[in-house]
């Protein structure tokens, strides 16, 4: 565990500038808990006593945009990146029994549906998930508040506990399943006991959230380099049947198994910076065994033989694959693209030349090869098919760091 938090420089003076205007303001959530585990966080969240109001006037309206009715934030420009700022919140008022009078299906009895009741820091922290999304780093001060007073030990043990009581913490926002189960898969975190029996006996609750969440979440999941564990401690818990119905009734066919190596080493090739994160990739990755299985040749890395049929078949595939999730199409249709040109590669009558100057190349040739890597160990096919030229990259927030002592702060040493 990192005692020290380096945090992006951009992040620190946005910090600041709400402090400078007379607010509280931390980073929340994630963040912390990547940094404290030595990894470099994907984005930054940041907490604070200003309104989303307060804030655009912090930022001015060219750089801050109101977002958001069920839950409104504030998402700030810093150069190419967008930084999310939350005002503190409390637990709301109004739950399913009140809401759920306008719902077609009967609902959780306190599932949440609004909630922009704000609070305090303190009731912020008490409201969250779990105890280690809970803490609150101030960079400025270096203060890193434990107002649950288990975070920090949690994070040293690796345990996901329930901020509050498992089974209603859930009903109020059955997403946090799914979370719960990321960390788990994504950090190798263990479940506290009454945690852990909340989230095997009430999975089915996930049926109740939003579509457009849950699509929302999917695409989170398969950007992260760590979604084949996430996968595998979805279906260890059995939440996987509601989350990817199809995936989870082929789990033990040798397509699955083919899908979960590739997408590992897809994993290992981002990690290692050699892969861009694309949703469209992971999806082609997941999806090509089974497009093989079904229309292939009849063994995995054999392909198949492009027809008339072969581009409608893989488009239903794909969309089997990922049912109940309405995938944005041009994701879905790039990964559909990605697949259709698999063959090509191996096509003698298909030009080199119109292949290597594709508009899909790039992505086309990872997946090639991801699959020589795990199955054919063909060193001619790295030489025949070279990289596509670079293109320039964004600055992230990760070029600027301003180290900082961490000093840790418990709610009754306040």
């Amino acid at each position: 565990m990192r005692d020290n938090l380096v945090v992006a420089k951009p992040i620190y003076e946005i910090v600041r500038k709400l402090q400078d205007g007379g607010f509280a303001a931390y980073i929340v959530g994630g963040a912390i808990r990547d940094l404290m585990l030595g990894r470099e966080p994907k984005d930054y969240d940041i907490s604070t006593s200003a309104t989303p109001e307060e804030i655009r006037t912090v930022f001015g309206r060219r750089q801050a945009r109101i977002i958001g009715k069920r839950f409104r934030l504030v998402h700030v420009r810093c150069g190419h990146e967008i930084v999310e700022i939350s005002t503190f919140r409390r637990n709301p008022d109004d739950t399913g029994q009140i809401a759920g009078k306008h719902k077609q299906q009967a609902v959780p009895e306190n599932m949440i549906f609004r909630d922009n009741d704000f609070g305090t820091a303190e009731e912020d922290a008490w409201r969250r998930d779990f105890t280690v999304n809970a803490l609150f780093y101030d960079p400025v001060h270096d203060d890193l508040i434990d107002y649950t007073g288990c975070g920090i030990d949690d994070m040293h043990a690796g345990v996901v506990r329930v901020v509050g009581e498992a089974e209603l913490r859930f009903e109020e926002d059955p997403v946090r399943i799914l979370r719960a189960l990321k960390l788990v898969g994504q950090y190798g975190f263990t479940f506290e006991a009454k945690t852990e029996l909340a989230v095997r006996a009430h999975g089915d609750l996930i049926l109740h959230a939003a579509a457009s969440r849950l699509s929302l979440e999917m695409e989170k999941i398969l950007k992260n380099a760590y979604c084949d564990g996430i996968f595998n401690a979805f279906h260890d818990y059995g939440f996987l049947q509601y989350c990817l119905p199809y995936l989870e009734a082929n789990w033990n066919s040798p397509a699955r198994t083919y899908a979960m190596q590739l997408l590992a080493e897809r994993n290992s090739h981002v990690l290692e910076g050699r892969y861009r994160n694309s949703i469209s990739l992971a999806m082609a990755v997941i999806a090509l065994p089974f497009v093989e299985a079904e229309i292939g040749l009849g063994q995995h890395g054999k392909l198949w033989k492009k027809n008339h049929r072969s581009g409608a078949d893989i488009r239903r595939i794909v969309s089997d694959v990922f049912q109940p999730h309405n995938m944005i199409k041009r994701l879905a249709m790039s990964a559909q693209n990605i697949l259709s040109s698999q063959p090509d590669f191996f096509n003698p009558e298909k030009k080199r030349s119109t292949l290597l100057h594709s508009s899909g190349y790039g992505h086309a040739r990872e997946v090639l090869m991801l699959q020589n890597a795990v199955l054919w160990h063909d060193d001619k096919l790295t030489s025949t098919w070279p990289r596509p030229m670079p293109s320039k990259r964004r600055h992230s927030h990760s070029n600027h760091k301003r180290p900082k002592k961490r000093k840790v702060q418990h709610k009754n040493e306040k």
